[in-house]
Formats: structure tokens, sequence, C-alpha cells
């Protein structure tokens, strides 16, 4: 997975950043054409009164195109405060609600990489607090991944606060 486009700011009291997919164009034109295919298939088989296959089919259609949105213009935006983490998943024009957790004593940001070849430049992120017995907790971990550059970038904003 290729590092997403990252944006982060720091006004002293409170980080935000975000993350949002860079698409390749062969991906962008296959998942466009694919949803078509699908679509067409489902208008012809809708005409032809095969009923249980359109609804078979259909099922597979909306979660392909919600695979499809997320893939062409999904974005993650997480916001810290000393006392609290929230997270917020857009899907282009469709936003999710914001989800808040409390941070108990403090929280460490874990650098995660799936994929443990040599030369990988891209990871997630897991931010990681601890709960009142104090054990550690994953509070989030990122979707989307970013790269060594952007990760020294947030690590230096989020030193500061």
């Amino acid at each position: 997975m290729t590092p997403g486009n990252f944006k982060v700011s720091h006004d002293g009291e409170k980080l935000s950043m975000t993350i949002s997919v860079q698409p390749s164009i062969a991906l962008k034109i296959s998942l466009y054409v694919l949803n078509i295919l699908f679509i067409a298939i489902i208008i012809l088989f809708t005409i032809g009164g095969v009923g249980v296959i359109v609804m078979f089919i259909l099922v597979f259609e909306i979660l392909f195109l919600r695979y499809s949105i997320w893939n062409l213009y999904g974005a993650e935006t997480i916001m810290l405060t000393r006392n609290t983490l929230s997270y917020q998943r857009q899907y282009g024009f469709l936003k999710f609600a914001v989800k808040t957790f409390k941070i108990n004593k403090s929280i460490r940001v874990i650098p995660f990489h799936e994929d443990f070849q040599a030369g990988n430049k891209s990871m997630k992120l897991i931010f990681e607090s601890l709960d009142e017995q104090n054990e550690p907790v994953n509070l989030y971990q990122t979707a989307l991944v970013i790269s060594r550059q952007d990760y020294e970038t947030f690590m230096k904003s989020f030193n500061q606060l």
C-alpha cells in the first residue's frame, strides 16, 4: 500500500492529522469500470425478471461500492489533546461520526509495519494508552499508511503536545 496524502496541524493545545488515500490511475479506472459493470448487470437482470440473482448481486455491489469509495476518496482524521484522542473516517462526501477516547495517563504512538520486508517505507500508527489498571490498551490504529518522513513530522508535533 502506498502512503497517503498527509497533513498535520498543531495549535498548542490540539494536534490534528489527516491521511487521505492516494489511488493510482489504474486503480481508479478499474474500480469505476467494475462498478459500472455490476450496475449494468443489476439493470439487465432486473429487466429480465431474475429477482433472486439481482438481490445477491445488489448486496455484493453495495459492499463493493463501499470498498471502491474508500479506496478512491477515503480519509481519516485524528485529533489529539492532552486528555482525548478522537478520530473520524470519511468516505469522500460521507463522513462518519467522530469517536472519542479518554486518555488516562499518557499516550504512546507506535509505528507498525504490516509488511516486514526490507526497505518498507510505509507504516500505520497505533495509539496506545494505559487503562485504570495500568495495562496498555490500543485506542486506535490508522487504516491508512504514512511514509517515514510523515511519521517524523507527526512525531515532532506530537512531542510538542
